[in-house]
């Protein structure tokens, strides 16, 4: 009776101990067939948007927040409504099953989505929630090399889908089920880099005020008190890559420094506290 109590022990910590990947796979392993082509592509972006070796336990309310306020909250159409309801259930599932401690999905808010009977007010609603996105001459070309490298991999995985299909039964395949997972999570960022490169409008830096931060520049802080330098590019949350020092506009630094001047002293917000930062240099 002590083993049998030890064992569902362990297994619980290490369902605990889950990546946001692992968790991802588990989550798709159950779904209904017809669910997961419309679902898979959405769910997987926001695994990479939060970093897919990330424990779930890790993630905190406001990274939630900040999702939802880069891809949705500010576009109440059905299509982003529905987009966004695939990642709620899955938040949703890790909760019921016990995976995370805090019920993340309630920080996920759908709008309803806005429909109007007149063909004129459709057009404007279309053109209101169509948006140009501003990259960087780097961004722009490490997105069209990113996506050249993931056709060549969609096409890839789909001769180790064939492969795998023709070995045994389907329905007990790790194989072939490994494989469609990594398509579907190929796909979704296939379609979110080709989204993004249709509306994207390369940022012009000679053309902005050197002495304020705009979406583009490349500043140097100082947080007061322990006199720390750090060094970011400010970016949309598309073109964010924290291992490049690019941050997103929408990260607690970025929204706190964009639109201030050089010499400014600006206070962030962060789930750790309060932190001050000066701006050194703009650029």
């Amino acid at each position: 009776m002590a083993t049998t109590s030890k064992a569902l022990e362990t297994t619980k910590e290490e369902q605990t101990d889950l990546s946001l990947k692992e968790a991802f796979q588990e989550y798709v392993r159950q779904m209904p067939t017809e669910s997961k082509k419309a679902a898979q592509p959405e769910i997987a972006k926001f695994v990479r948007y939060l970093g897919s070796d990330r424990n779930i336990n890790s993630i905190i309310p406001s990274e939630i927040g900040e999702y939802n306020e880069t891809f949705g909250a500010k576009t109440a159409t059905r299509d982003a409504t529905e987009r966004l309801a695939s990642v709620k259930l899955f938040l949703a599932f890790l909760k019921k099953k016990d995976l995370i401690q805090v019920n993340l999905a309630q920080h996920l808010r759908l709008r309803k989505s806005r429909t109007n009977s007149s063909r004129g007010s459709k057009v404007k609603l279309s053109e209101s929630n169509t948006r140009s996105v501003r990259l960087t001459q780097s961004g722009y070309n490490e997105m069209t090399k990113q996506l050249a490298q993931l056709q060549d991999e969609r096409v890839r995985i789909v001769h180790d889908i064939q492969r795998a299909a023709a070995d045994g039964d389907v329905r007990e395949n790790a194989p072939l089920e490994a494989a469609r997972e990594a398509q579907g999570m190929t796909i979704g960022k296939i379609q979110e880099i080709e989204a993004t490169l249709k509306v994207a409008v390369i940022i012009d830096a000679k053309g902005q005020d050197q002495t304020r931060v705009h979406i583009g520049s490349k500043v140097e802080l100082t947080e007061i008190g322990s006199n720390k330098t750090v060094k970011y590019q400010l970016v949309e949350p598309n073109e964010a890559n924290p291992l490049a020092n690019k941050i997103s506009i929408v990260s607690p630094v970025g929204s706190a420094i964009l639109g201030h001047s050089l010499g400014d002293e600006v206070k962030v917000k962060t789930p750790r506290g309060e932190h001050v930062f000066k701006i050194n240099k703009t650029s």
